[in-house]
């Protein structure tokens, strides 16, 4: 039986301490107050983040541990000392005061962080006698909640990761940077105890962090390399970081490797690191008939170059290594004028070669008095720059290799289609084509072999006349064909204006929540990350927003629906607001891949 409150309370007590936890987390709970004096003089609330429909036993079973009552508050509850507070399910809570009080969660499809709201009330309320403790759970719940209690002067720890049944709170809180402390369940209530003794008391955290210690076995080696081939150093990364990316490259293998596995294997396995240098290349090369017979290269949405020009070294460097004299044209196109303009001139700012070596640099550009490079008469008449649509001009022909990375997603699903049916047209058989990490080939994957489903590297295998409408070109396309196909279009381009005008501030993000667009104003509350760039929402926001946002997209990822965020603080510059943050699934398209339109709206004030 939960008990209800009888005590009267106190004038005001010394400290108000939150507890978070999810998964794994009653198990926490139990060491902790098994450990806790039952006259500290502290009152305790704990916010589980369970399902709506979960039936908590929590209060009966807490008292088997500690003689604190353990109340259930339905409504209002005046805090007494040497109390536990239980959160019900379907109930929101916050602390005004000296008084709890619980609402009706609403019965909608909107995400409630019930840990993080009260996180936020109590470092309102209590300030420096706010006390917050994240224990076991997945997700991130609570990260956002810590930030306003350390803010606000109040104490804040994390259950070490070997002691959590579930790390991913504990982690997460912990990468915020808020954390005072990481302990076990068993070790908190003493150090509570030498707190309220003396509030300036220094923990020993971060030199404690079971994960910022010697690094993993294998990542060394893998760092090293990375140095080698690329001149990057990831040794001042933070390494909990580094070390998911790893284990997500690990998972795409067949068979199970640890990380020490993978750091011996690409010790002598190039291909890990440069696929096109090792295996696309070389197969071109070697299947050419004769010497005289000129490589083909279509680089399609070449933008400002860079990847034109990188290609072109590759394969100087291949024809090079063997000795030949090289015999390459690159089809280097695009939309954008200007962009190929750039493209032409061949000059760079030295901060575009973050991924060239030195000594390639020095072999394929002359610096200018400018400090910027200028690519090498040699270089520069390998690439050929034009002006070209692929969903309208003809398309090349013989060519040996497609790379159109991340274009594809900008469009329509028949518009990617009659855009891969122009690639297959032009490639000659065996030939290669490359798009983007998140871009697949549709209903056109049986023309085609997969050479590397990572890297969405493929080859053509077949001339096949039953797509010959599907890649002539929409002025030659059957009359019907070509009205629908034209209407599409047309339709298409409105739908860009409207969006420019319309739409909310706004990214789009792939499943591995790098940014694709960003629409309207959004760009206004990321920074990009300083150093080598990354298009990842992580690194492009900050603070309390990237909480929101590394917690809105889990959610939407998890429940394939959409989640909203409501009042998430934002300050930087001249902009102080709070944001309320949507976040929706799309719908899916031909090759399953899914992606998240992400809107920022800032609240209006009351007048």
């Amino acid at each position: 039986m939960v008990k209800k409150n009888t005590k009267t309370p106190a004038a005001r007590r010394t400290y108000i301490v939150g507890i978070g936890a999810s998964a794994g987390g009653l198990e926490a709970l139990e060491k902790l107050f098994r450990a806790m004096p039952v006259d500290s003089g502290m009152a305790f609330v704990v916010i589980r983040h369970l399902s709506p429909d979960f039936k908590s036993l929590m209060g009966e079973h807490l008292e088997r541990y500690t003689t604190m009552p353990a109340i259930s508050v339905m409504e209002r509850e005046i805090i007494a000392p040497n109390t536990i507070y239980l959160l019900p399910p379907k109930k929101d809570m916050v602390i005004e005061g000296d008084e709890l009080i619980c609402t009706d969660r609403p019965d909608d499809k909107v995400l409630s962080l019930p840990i993080n709201t009260f996180f936020r009330s109590l470092a309102t309320a209590w300030g420096e006698k706010a006390v917050a403790i994240v224990l076991s759970g997945t997700g991130s719940y609570g990260s956002a909640g810590i930030m306003d209690v350390h803010e606000s002067g109040g104490l804040v720890f994390a259950q070490s990761v070997d002691s959590s049944g579930f790390d991913g709170m504990p982690r997460s809180a912990v990468d915020t940077g808020c954390v005072d402390s990481i302990l076990s369940p068993e070790e908190m209530p003493a150090a509570l105890n030498d707190y309220a003794q003396n509030p300036e008391i220094k923990f020993d955290y971060p030199s404690t962090s079971p994960q910022d210690s010697t690094p993993e076995p294998g990542i060394p080696s893998i760092f090293e390399r990375l140095q080698t081939i690329y001149n990057i150093d990831f040794n001042f990364y933070k390494p909990q970081t580094i070390k998911r990316r790893i284990e997500r490259r690990i998972a795409l293998h067949p068979e199970h490797i640890s990380i020490e596995e993978y750091g011996q294997r690409i010790q002598d396995d190039r291909t890990e690191l440069d696929l096109l240098r090792q295996k696309v290349i070389p197969s071109i090369l070697k299947t050419r008939t004769s010497d005289e017979n000129e490589v083909r290269v279509w680089v399609c949405g070449c933008s400002t170059g860079e990847e034109a020009y990188s290609i072109a070294i590759l394969f100087l460097e291949a024809f090079e290594h063997l000795g030949k004299q090289p015999r390459l044209k690159i089809l280097a196109t695009d939309l954008h004028r200007e962009s190929l303009r750039i493209a032409a001139e061949g000059i760079y700012l030295p901060s575009s070669f973050s991924e060239l070596p030195d000594a390639l640099r020095e072999k394929y550009f002359i610096i200018q008095t400018d400090g910027s490079y200028k690519v090498i008469a040699n270089l520069r008449k390998t690439l050929i720059f034009s002006e070209h649509n692929v969903l309208k001009d003809p398309p090349f022909t013989r060519i040996d290799l497609v790379s159109c990375r991340n274009l594809l997603i900008y469009l329509q699903n028949p518009a990617q289609l009659r855009a891969i049916a122009f690639f297959h047209f032009a490639l000659k058989i065996n030939g290669y084509l490359i798009l983007g990490a998140s871009e697949g080939l549709g209903e056109l994957a049986t023309q085609f072999h997969t050479e590397d489903q990572h890297w969405k590297v493929f080859t053509k295998i077949r001339e096949d006349r039953s797509i010959a409408n599907l890649r002539a070109p929409l002025l030659y396309a059957h009359k019907t064909e070509y009205q629908s196909s034209a209407k599409n279009l047309r339709i298409g381009r409105v739908y860009g204006a409207l969006l420019t005008r319309f739409i909310p501030s706004g990214i789009l993000v792939n499943h591995q929540q790098e940014a694709l667009h960003i629409f309207g104003n959004a760009a206004r509350y990321l920074r990009p990350p300083t150093g080598i760039v990354s298009t990842e929402l992580s690194a492009m926001a900050e603070g309390k927003l990237r909480i929101a946002l590394l917690t809105a997209l889990r959610n939407a990822e998890q429940r394939k629906m959409r989640v909203s965020l409501k009042g998430i603080p934002f300050s930087a510059g001249d902009i102080s607001c709070h944001l309320d943050i949507t976040v929706e699934p799309l719908p899916e398209n031909t090759d399953n891949t899914v992606y998240y339109i992400v809107l920022l709206e800032e609240q209006v004030p009351d007048m």
